[in-house]
């Protein structure tokens, strides 16, 4: 395993279509590239990402161009599977037992999911689930609105754990924005208004100040280790608050003796079998 995973071809290729589609530029894919990105767009996942192989630079890239176009994300074509942007977009290499977990997240009719992975790979996976959820639109029938991803961790540091592979993905795979590391933050300027928030990272929190979250993926990392009641209560609030494309996502370990709190979560699970450590980039 190595510590940076490669530059991908869709990484640098979406690059490459965001560039085309700036203010001061006007991008004009052809219309067989507009066709064949709402075809890709609609097809099933393992049929999408095949024929996504097949296609050569030119003809993917008209087609992400299309994608950042007319949705605002180069990387919408892996709204419905995040294992599939962990693997084509960042590089990583994920098991069956981990794809399951952050594809479990796109379901159209999930709110709630939870699930037990090994340290390292729980901080990774949440990462994973932030980039993707602040990448990619909402799934439908719920629009094409921008979601964020709000990280929620016991501890600081196990924000910081989680926001350093955050900005490792950001790095190597070129993606856009500015992720500021003092203040847990990862936004995009806007064009004539003011910045939007792709995510963020927080720890100790209250209920009260994550009042009137929208569209939203709520990640929380060591979620068995939460013992100050006030980030129990808040985690409470998200859970009951998941509506429309926002997701409430419990990432614990695999300890012996969960805290009260995962455990009773545990109960509703989309997810229940534990994950199995392994390497996750490409060497």
């Amino acid at each position: 395993m190595t510590d940076l995973p490669p530059l991908t071809r869709y990484a640098a290729l979406a690059a490459s279509a965001r560039a085309q589609v700036r203010p001061h530029r006007i991008a004009q894919p052809p219309v067989q590239a507009a066709e064949l990105a709402h075809r890709l767009l609609h097809a099933p996942v393992d049929e999408r990402r095949k024929e996504l192989e097949e296609l050569d630079d030119r003809a993917l890239l008209d087609v992400l161009v299309v994608m950042e176009l007319y949705t605002g994300s180069a990387y919408g074509l892996w709204r419905d599977t995040p294992s599939g942007f962990a693997e084509d977009v960042l590089g990583m290499t994920l098991t069956e037992e981990q794809r399951a977990v952050v594809d479990a997240v796109a379901g159209v009719d999930v709110r709630q999911v939870a699930a037990r992975v090994p340290h390292p790979d729980n901080h990774v996976l949440a990462a994973v689930l932030v980039v993707w959820t602040a990448l990619v639109p909402s799934p439908r029938p719920y629009g094409d609105c921008p979601r964020f991803a709000a990280l929620f961790a016991p501890y600081r540091q196990a924000a910081e754990s989680v926001w350093r592979h955050v900005a490792r993905f950001v790095d190597n795979a070129l993606l856009p924005g500015r992720l500021n590391t003092a203040r847990h933050a990862w936004y995009v300027d806007g064009i004539e208004g003011p910045q939007r928030i792709l995510a963020f990272a927080v720890w100790n929190t209250q209920p009260h100040a994550m009042g009137g979250l929208y569209q939203f993926v709520a990640v929380v990392a060591d979620a068995d280790r939460i013992a100050d009641p006030d980030m129990r209560a808040t985690m409470n609030f998200l859970v009951n608050s998941v509506s429309a494309g926002s997701r409430f996502v419990a990432l614990g370990s695999d300890d012996d003796e969960p805290e009260e709190w995962f455990a009773a979560f545990e109960t509703r699970d989309d997810v229940t079998r534990p994950v199995t450590s392994a390497s996750h980039e490409r060497t």
